[in-house]
């Protein structure tokens, strides 16, 4: 053994015996322990070591799921990787969820998601080797047995006592054998190699042992097993001849050829003695390619012979065609006998049979299928066979003795290794094997891995897909999964605009800004072209455009009836809202479209027709069919038909036609009630009654006194709930018919029942609260989409005083009624606030700042008029009052400023600041002049006084010359 090995087994043996003595000192539980040592003693304790004692002081280890304190009392389980300890019922609480939620049922550590399957069993917890069931609770050591860990970690198990966290090493010393068995050496138990099954080791000794030659010795280090064939190389120069002193060559087996050098294992196989026919002998050590002729003992046949060892010598074998030998056909299968044909030579012809030749061929699987002959069977074999193509789709017929395989036209298209892409190839050699990976399950990775695929269908193709960053390709071949990430930076730093966020150098390619949180750069300039105040926004890249600017401006509207509607800045064009109203060319009808642009009106009309029909006072109720005329088809409408004294009324359909007349001209037969009804109205008159004493008309009356003073709709005593008015209000027509419908129901005193027709549920609802009203008995049948009504008559079953026409007005009065008592308690009892305020107007001077615009160079014939019939519209919404428009002399130049423009405020002047910039897009745009700006107007306004005193000096003297 080495010096730094007896070193390092020293070194250990020491380690091992101060941790015994920590373990002695640790099982005594003596009260000098070390559990209440201050926190520097603690700093140099393993992680695990230093939990026990946390554990043991029981205020400063907390479970990790539920945030207790533990202490030795606890129950406690460890992991086995990270060796966290857990409270015992909240780790098994938490396993039993986890695995619940996996397929495969596994489980992971909270703390470094180890994964196992084993489910810590409910209320069974173990000390840390798992000897004890439900330990007793230890103060000194929390959670152990104080057994032996005994834990299989080698042949003699952890000897510390049972403990958390990972096993010692084994200290025992066992003795080790080297690989030749000549020497052995004392290690460790822990210093042997796991995958060192034999316990041996190498010792650096040469080996030489005899080898199977008998003539050399092993030269290999110390090795196990048998030594091997003999490696050596035996050269000519080493055998010499005795006689003459010369070298000998090795020869071959027919002596034709030798050699120089020859391995020693194989002459100690192939050496053999041979010799020919003139009696030379020598040792055949290999065999060379030379053919031979060697003839039989007729010398009129022979045979080819290659070189081998055991060589036959010409004359000596008896010919196969000899009389004596030969008592058979060629085939075999009949004997000369049978054919009655004697030969006395070997050279006399050999007869034939007539039964199949049957002789095995050379390619091993058929026989030869000539009739019985002389001379060598079918050489090559052309013999038919089946045989199957590349990629095993089709058969073929083809000959033995076919050198390739037959090919198909099937094409693969099997998924190459990329799973991109398809092979492209006719009868592909890899397509079965593509077929039975097609029907594999594979996990992801095993789809990614191209070791997997056949040979034939690794894609050679280049990527060339964009990468991460969207610039540079992928210079990969053809793979499966995503490209990998671009390698390329950029030595500048990247800088958002406003230069506030910045990513130093050096920048990955495709990287970006995060969003910067600061303002936009213009922001802060107020750069925006239009001239109004960007809009607060965060900073952007450069490449995106800034919000559009959303002050409110006049703009025309888009179909020209408007010259100022309200728009956000950055709309060319307005809308004022208002219907086109125009004339479609194909139609009566008109433009239905909102306010849109000129010639943009709707091309195809889909509005009803209601042209009045020819037979009736109905409207067309088709779609709109242009200038043809109306389709003659039966009204649908409905229409009330009564008898001629009006007490009977019926609804029916038109059905009026260009041939038909209308159903409303017909008349209803008078019965027996109209006859009694008559009578009726005449004793009324007879007795002289008066209709205005009507109850339903008194009914009204003192409902309409009640509105003022009840405050619900409930105390109006109405006979129809306020969902039924509400639906009446917006569907009268409908509404209407089902309460006639009810009203002749109950008259109808032979109908104890009535179903109505299927409807949809808002309906039905309506139905069933206006049958409440009436007393009727109703319930909804029949699933849906077919449910329907089913009204019942009731003993107490009536009509009610009032209908719903004449109670509609009286329930939007008192919705009225509601609306302003509302307004009235909102104002009363809200508080208001009144400030009187003057605010202070700062004065500019006139002859420090500008007061007025100057416009350069106006167009032709553009009067003063018209610049304030252009600029008047925007100046009458600012504070600049009294504008006064005035054209420079023997100029084309011109101001606008306001009358008192000696004494204007600051506000004054901040509306001219921003109306330039509006200005100048309005001139530009209409082609009045070419700029605009601020000025101050007292120079320009004195120029126009001298002129105009010039110009009376000259009418004056033009005067009195006359």
């Amino acid at each position: 053994m080495s010096d730094r090995e007896i070193t390092s087994q020293i070194e250990t043996a020491a380690g091992n015996t101060e941790s015994s003595s920590d373990e002695e000192s640790y099982s005594k539980g003596s009260n000098e322990s070390n559990f209440d040592s201050s926190e520097d003693e603690d700093d140099g304790l393993v992680y695990y070591e230093q939990t026990i004692r946390d554990i043991s002081k029981g205020d400063r280890y907390t479970c990790m799921i539920c945030t207790i304190e533990m202490d030795y009392t606890c129950k406690m389980y460890a992991c086995q990787s990270c060796y966290r300890v857990f409270d015992y019922e909240c780790i098994q609480e938490w396993a039993e969820k986890s695995a619940s939620k996996t397929i495969d049922k596994v489980w992971k550590c909270p703390n470094c998601s180890h994964s196992s399957k084993q489910i810590p069993l409910r209320n069974r917890p173990t000390c840390w080797c798992g000897k004890v069931i439900n330990p007793d609770p230890n103060e000194l050591s929390p959670n152990s047995c104080g057994q032996t860990c005994n834990k299989k970690t080698c042949v003699h198990g952890c000897k510390n006592f049972c403990h958390l966290g990972p096993h010692g090493e084994c200290s025992v010393i066992t003795t080790l054998k080297c690989k030749c068995g000549r020497n052995e050496k004392d290690i460790f138990c822990h210093q042997l190699k796991k995958s060192n099954k034999n316990n041996v080791y190498q010792c650096n000794e040469v080996c030489q042992l005899p080898l199977a030659c008998g003539v050399h010795k092993c030269k290999r280090v110390c090795h196990s097993g048998l030594c091997g064939a003999c490696p050596e190389i035996l050269s000519s120069e080493q055998i010499q001849s005795v006689e003459s002193n010369e070298n000998r060559k090795f020869k071959c087996y027919c002596g034709e050829n030798s050699k120089n050098e020859i391995m020693c294992k194989k002459l100690a196989i192939t050496g053999t003695f041979s010799k020919n026919s003139e009696g030379d002998k020598w040792i055949g050590t290999f065999a060379c390619k030379t053919r031979r002729i060697v003839f039989y003992a007729c010398n009129e046949h022979s045979f080819i012979e290659p070189c081998q060892a055991q060589l036959s010598i010409s004359g000596k074998k008896i010919c196969p065609y000899t009389p004596k030998l030969l008592n058979s056909c060629p085939c075999g299968k009949t004997s000369l006998k049978q054919l009655a044909q004697k030969r006395k030579k070997c050279t006399d012809p050999i007869p034939t049979c007539e039964n199949r030749c049957g002789k095995a061929l050379k390619c091993g699987k058929h026989t030869c299928p000539y009739i019985c002959h002389n001379g060598s069977c079918m050489d090559p074999c052309i013999q038919l066979e089946v045989t199957n193509c590349s990629c095993l789709q089709k058969h073929f017929l083809v000959p033995c003795n076919f050198e390739q395989t037959p090919k198909c036209t099937f094409k693969c298209e099997s998924l190459m290794s990329c799973r991109r892409h398809r092979c492209p190839k006719k009868c592909c050699t890899g397509k079965p094997e593509a077929d039975k990976r097609k029907k594999m399950l594979l996990t992801r990775e095993e789809l990614n891995d191209e070791s997997l695929v056949e040979a034939v269908h690794i894609c050679l193709k280049e990527c060339n897909l964009k990468l991460s960053c969207g610039i540079h390709d992928c210079t990969r071949k053809c793979h499966p999964g995503r490209c990998p990430s671009c390698l390329i930076s950029d030595s500048n730093d990247l800088v958002c605009p406003c230069g506030k966020t910045v990513i130093e150098a050096p920048v990955r390619c495709g990287s970006k800004l995060p969003p910067c949180p600061f303002e936009c750069i213009k922001v802060i300039e107020r750069s925006y072209p239009c001239g109004h105040k960007p809009p607060p926004h965060q900073c952007h890249p450069s490449t995106e455009p800034c919000p559009p600017c959303t002050a409110v401006v006049e703009r025309p509207c888009k179909c020209g009836k408007h010259h100022a509607v309200k728009a956000v800045c950055f709309q060319e064009f307005g809308s004022c809202g208002e219907i086109c109203n125009k004339e479609l060319e194909n139609c009566h009808h008109k433009c239905q479209y909102k306010c849109h642009e000129i010639g943009q009106c709707q091309k195809s009309c889909k509005q009803v027709c209601n042209k009045d029909r020819a037979n009736c006072n109905h409207q067309c109720k088709s779609k709109c069919h242009g200038s043809s005329p109306c389709p003659d088809v039966p009204c649908n409408e409905v229409t009330k038909v009564s008898c001629k004294c009006g007490r009977k009324q019926e609804y029916r359909k038109c059905y009026a036609t260009l041939d038909n007349s209308s159903a409303s001209i017909e008349l209803l037969p008078c019965d027996e009630d109209c006859e009694a009804h008559a009578r009726h109205l005449q004793l009324r008159d007879a007795f002289g009654y008066d209709s205005s004493l009507d109850t339903s008309n008194k009914n009204i009356q003192d409902i309409q006194s009640l509105m003022e003073k009840v405050s619900t709709y409930e105390e109006l005593r109405l006979p129809y709930p306020q969902s039924v008015i509400s639906t009446y209000s917006k569907q009268i027509k409908w509404c209407s018919q089902i309460e006639d419908i009810l009203r002749k129901f109950v008259l109808d005193k032979a109908k104890n029942n009535l179903h109505f027709k299927p409807m949809k549920p808002a309906q039905r609802h309506f139905v069933r609260e206006l049958s409440t009203s009436f007393n009727l008995y109703s319930e909804s049948q029949d699933p849906e989409p077919k449910r329907s009504v089913f009204v019942k008559r009731k003993v107490d079953t009536r009509i009610p005083n009032i209908s719903l026409e004449e109670v509609l007005p009286l329930w939007t009065g008192f919705k009225k009624l509601e609306k302003e008592r509302k307004i009235q308690h909102f104002e009363s009892t809200s508080q208001r606030k009144y400030i009187n305020y003057e605010p202070k107007e700062v004065i500019v001077k006139s002859s420090n700042d500008t007061n007025g615009f100057f416009i350069k160079k106006i167009s032709p014939g553009i009067t003063e008029e018209d610049l304030s019939e252009v600029f008047g519209k925007a100046l009458k919404s600012t504070l600049i009052k009294n504008v006064c428009y005035k054209i420079l002399p023997e100029s084309s130049d011109a101001i606008i400023y306001p009358e008192q423009y000696n004494s204007i405020t600051e506000s004054v002047h901040q509306d001219l600041e921003v109306l330039v910039g509006h200005f100048d897009f309005i001139g530009k745009e209409a082609l009045i002049f070419d700029s605009i700006m601020l000025c101050n107007v007292e120079g320009y306004i004195n120029q126009i006084s001298d002129c105009t005193d010039t110009d009376k000096e000259k009418d004056s003297t033009s005067t009195s010359n006359e």
